[in-house]
């Protein structure tokens, strides 16, 4: 009888094994088609603004009217969440996006498309935050090692494979066509959502652990220096990857005079080279005694992608500056979320947090580079963003190069003399 304990636990522990692989690989299935879905319908939604003859600003209020509403929908869909059953949940809202998606190639005028996105994003806001609660709760299981993947994944489908599959729909099936397939996919989703997330998700309370008030709480946050440089740093990386994922297709069209069904290949290889470095480049960046200056020349890359935007209107230029964006964006995201995870801070109040701030910034940013490309011109705008990644990249690496910090030094986690009480 002793002697079969060991084939017991062992047999026990293959299967726990065995179904976290299929967990895993049934996740990331339903991640990926999930990701393509949003970003196919970013390029529907965009060439249904330009089917209206929409201006440069109502069209960044069609696109940006989904985000807004996703940072809006955060915090209500997390109380929804905890109270509701996360797979009959995840299965009505994406009926409820099918439906819509039906709708949108009707609608008369552009102001009830930006409404009807709007309604959209309340919508996958609580999708997100289903996903994403899911995933954190088994990553513990999962290990550290596969923390980036779901992210990765996702940006794979939003930002490289969506694109390339709505350009494609369009080009062959016409306009109408392609929101009637993502409508089937919003359904699709529905029933791989059923069988993949589980009935419960609600992390286990720690005995003794208590809220904290929300303002007491980010003004600790904002305290440590390592969390005010990220929260700067991931507010203006979403300003500017927004601004850019609006205004690339009309960049291709309008200034490089490409064709419609290539004008997508802007922002397919930005997301491609961003998911290259989130999905392969991890290890690399965060243990090189180069850190810091990997961290900052992202940046600087950045500011360079933004510059040949604004000045070299040619497509290998921009094509050019479409890597270098990617490639400054995941960097710069790399670093910060390790950072985060390194400093002594409730983890999951900063993610709420960079959540929120990014979704809010990726507004703005589409609505101010709306704004300003209808007041002075499209490649202009890209200029202006150029101010605010110079002075904060003066403030936070200038000074520190200058000085000849360690290469391997990250910014103190204590709090400084200055914002100490």
């Amino acid at each position: 009888m002793s002697e079969s304990l060991p084939f017991q636990s062992d047999a026990a522990v293959s299967a726990r094994e065995g179904e976290l692989r299929a967990f895993l690989l049934r996740f990331i299935g339903l991640t990926l088609l999930s990701g393509v879905t949003i970003g196919m319908n970013k390029v529907l939604a965009t060439l249904l603004g330009l089917h209206l003859h929409v201006s440069n600003f109502q069209l960044a209020a069609i696109s940006s009217a989904e985000t807004l509403a996703m940072a809006l929908g955060t915090i209500p869909a997390g109380y929804i969440l905890s109270r509701g059953n996360p797979k009959h949940l995840y299965a009505g809202v994406s009926l409820s996006l099918a439906l819509a998606f039906c709708v949108l190639p009707w609608l008369p005028g552009w102001q009830w498309v930006a409404l009807l996105m709007f309604l959209v994003g309340l919508c996958i806001s609580l999708r997100i935050v289903a996903m994403s609660t899911v995933f954190l709760v088994r990553l513990p299981e999962l290990g550290q090692g596969k923390a980036g993947w779901y992210k990765g994944t996702l940006i794979l489908g939003m930002q490289f494979l969506g694109p390339l599959c709505g350009n494609y729909l369009i080009a062959q099936l016409g306009l109408k066509a392609g929101f009637l397939i993502s409508a089937l996919m919003f359904a699709i989703l529905a029933v791989l959502g059923w069988q993949v997330l589980p009935d419960n998700t609600a992390p286990r309370k720690q005995a003794g652990q208590g809220a904290l008030p929300g303002a007491a709480s980010l003004r600790e946050l904002l305290r440590l220096p390592i969390v005010r440089v990220t929260y700067l740093f991931e507010i203006l990386a979403s300003f500017t990857a927004s601004s850019v994922g609006v205004f690339s297709i009309l960049l291709a069209i309008r200034v490089l005079h490409w064709p419609a069904h290539h004008s997508v290949w802007l922002m397919a290889v930005q997301g491609l080279s961003c998911v290259l470095v989130l999905l392969f480049l991890g290890r690399f960046v965060l243990a090189s005694r180069y850190r810091e200056q990997l961290y900052g020349g992202a940046h600087l890359a950045i500011m360079g992608a933004l510059l040949i935007l604004g000045l070299w209107p040619s497509s290998i230029a921009y094509l050019a500056a479409s890597v270098l964006l990617g490639l400054g964006l995941g960097v710069n995201n790399l670093v910060n979320t390790d950072n985060i995870a390194r400093a002594p801070v409730d983890k999951a109040r900063v993610s709420a947090h960079l959540t929120l701030f990014g979704m809010v910034g990726g507004t703005a940013g589409a609505l101010a580079a709306g704004r300003l490309a209808d007041l002075t011109g499209l490649r202009n705008v890209f200029l202006i963003w150029l101010f605010p990644w110079l002075a904060a990249w003066l403030v936070f690496h200038g000074s520190r190069w200058l000085r000849r910090s360690p290469p391997a030094a990250i910014p103190s986690l204590a709090p400084t003399a200055e914002s100490a009480p």
